[in-house]
This record gives C-alpha cells, sequence and structure tokens, in this order.
C-alpha cells in the first residue's frame, strides 16, 4: 500500500518508482516486489523473473543484465490521472548503461482515503 499526499502526488509517486528501481539496480528483487501490493490485470505480479524475461527479449539476449539507478526524471517519465481515480505512472527502464525503449507502467488504485494499492501494468516496448 501506499499513501500520498493530495499536494505532492506526483513528486511522491516519482520517489516510489525510484526506490522500486534503486532495488533492482541493487540485485534486491525480492523487496522490489514487496513495494508492489496487488497484481496486475491479467493477474501478474512483476517479479525477478517476469522482468528479466522483459530485458532478455528486449535484448535479444540470455547473458546478464544490470538495472541502472538512474534518476528517472531522465527516463521519460509520464504521469497520468485516469477519470475512474487510478494513477499511472511510466518511464523508460534504464538496464546495461542506456535508457532503453521498454516502458515500465506502474497504477496506483485508490483503497480508501490517501491509500493506495500499487502494481505494474507491464513492461513493454511502445
Amino acid at each position: 500500500m501506499v499513501q500520498l499526499s493530495p499536494q505532492n502526488i506526483e513528486l511522491e509517486l516519482k520517489a516510489y518508482c525510484q526506490k522500486w528501481l534503486l532495488l533492482l539496480s541493487q540485485g534486491d528483487f525480492e523487496q522490489a516486489n514487496e513495494l508492489i501490493s496487488a497484481p496486475n490485470n491479467y493477474g501478474a505480479r512483476w517479479g525477478k523473473q517476469e522482468v528479466t524475461e522483459a530485458v532478455v527479449d528486449y535484448f535479444d539476449s540470455e547473458s546478464d543484465f544490470q538495472v541502472q539507478n538512474t534518476e528517472i526524471s531522465f527516463c521519460t517519465p509520464e504521469f497520468l490521472e485516469c477519470d475512474d481515480g487510478s494513477l499511472l505512472y511510466g518511464f523508460y527502464f534504464p538496464v546495461n548503461g542506456e535508457i532503453t525503449d521498454l516502458t515500465v507502467e506502474f497504477e496506483f488504485n485508490r483503497i480508501s482515503g490517501n491509500e493506495f494499492s500499487a502494481t505494474i501494468n507491464d513492461i513493454h516496448v511502445l
């Protein structure tokens, strides 16, 4: 669950996603996955296996990869408030020393008040 203050929503979502990116850059997929409180609409949770498969497919290689803790503001972030009250925050995924064309799309759905669930809808190339 994520607590968001109404006056700082976009900044707080950026910080949340930056924390997720930091954990991945440290190889701590387990703690990164703990930030994701709900599966996406397809019932999937983007853990180590799913992230690895997306990156391997992107690079078309089975070699090791390294996620960079690049400042998200350099990763073309996009923030969107949806009509249903959900919030989307996406950015290009920095891997192997480059900002790739892989887009990570987080979705935050209101549970009550300022409390939101967090999920990753997808990691894909647009």
